[in-house]
């Protein structure tokens, strides 16, 4: 049986990236997000394996050995699903790889727990087998006070009885206070994590402001970020010939409410999007996410999909992966695609107007 992360991939990566990854073996595929999914919280994250190893031989204490690196990519932003009253939720804790099963499992077994996005699905993903022949990874969720936080960090350090990570937080000065969640990664030599799990983590954080940039909402704090997204989709056939495509920054219910009835008029919005209005998209899901929507004619009955998203000097910028029809031909299917953008992470851009591509 193919895993939850697998679908997932199916569900949020763009069709060219698909291309590459279906039909290659048990892929990890999670979920897409359902109603139930913004607001629950599953289990306690449980370890990715009953098989790990035994630990490797004690190291004498006081002669700690420096293993891993911060694996490209640095940290994910993975922040909770729905409100965790904070005695819940767990602070912190450390998981070890030794196989790309020990990985399906760990996200399999949280997926319902994090809003994993697409950067982070695919790096998961990445850990094949063949990797694992010469590595070992390591996760490190943390719970941080911003989203705005980046992260770097030095060799951890492992002795006999502890595993110490000391990171360095990088934040902007005003940043928005909003606890959130992020994932670390490591990797090292094979064997080298051997053990660490059944040791006392510690972690010790130096905190360093921006002082270059030192606004959240300086332009030049937003070159090139590359906010999380995650991907929606509804089949909203045209009510009409040569149907144009539309799109919109939906920044609250009630502009919701106002696309849903103006557009309706011209696509089917009533045969599968109608009733997730007030449901699934209510007053408490615009005040955490914002929602870049398009309706997309397609040559072909194959879902759009986001292919990339980025923010460049307070502008929005939107790659779609949609088999669009040609000049003349009318389409075969029309789409709404929303994209759903957690609002910390859009603090001072530009919502009136986004620029759109196509691959």
């Amino acid at each position: 049986m193919k895993s939850a992360l697998y679908r997932f991939l199916c569900a949020a990566v763009a069709a060219a990236v698909l291309m590459s990854l279906c039909g290659c073996g048990n892929r990890i595929k999670p979920e897409p997000i359902s109603s139930e999914d913004l607001g629950g919280f599953s289990s306690l994250p449980a370890s990715p394996s009953s098989s790990d190893p035994e630990p490797s031989a004690p190291v004498p204490e006081g002669e700690p050995i420096k293993v891993g690196e911060l694996y490209s990519g640095g940290s994910y932003l993975t922040m909770y699903r729905g409100f965790v009253p904070e005695d819940v939720r767990p602070k912190q804790y450390i998981r070890v790889f030794h196989s790309y099963d020990d990985v399906s499992a760990y996200y399999g077994s949280t997926q319902s727990d994090y809003l994993y996005g697409v950067r982070f699905t695919l790096t998961m993903d990445s850990f094949r087998d063949e990797f694992f022949e010469d590595h070992d990874v390591m996760i490190l969720m943390i719970t941080e006070p911003s989203s705005y936080a980046n992260h770097t960090a030095d060799p951890i350090e492992i002795t006999d009885s502890e595993v110490r990570i000391s990171i360095t937080r990088h934040i902007p000065e005003d940043a928005p206070v909003s606890p959130t969640q992020y994932h670390l990664i490591f990797v090292a030599p094979k064997g080298s994590f051997d053990g660490a799990m059944d040791k006392q983590l510690k972690v010790d954080i130096t905190e360093v402001i921006d002082q270059e940039n030192n606004s959240a909402f300086d332009a030049e704090s937003y070159r090139m970020y590359y906010p999380e997204y995650w991907n929606f989709c509804y089949r909203a056939d045209a009510l009409s010939d040569s149907p144009e495509m539309v799109i919109d920054i939906i920044d609250g219910y009630s502009q919701l409410v106002y696309f849903f009835e103006e557009y309706r008029k011209t696509f089917d919005l009533d045969a599968e999007f109608r009733e997730y209005v007030g449901t699934l998209y209510n007053l408490e899901v615009f005040e955490r996410y914002i929602i870049l929507a398009t309706i997309i004619p397609c040559a072909e009955e194959t879902e759009p999909k986001t292919a990339d998203l980025f923010v460049n000097n307070l502008e929005i910028y939107m790659t779609i992966d949609a088999d669009r029809p040609a000049e003349g031909e009318e389409p075969k299917a029309c789409y709404l695609l929303l994209t759903a953008v957690e609002r910390s992470n859009m603090q001072g851009v530009k919502l009136s107007e986004m620029q759109l591509s196509f691959e």
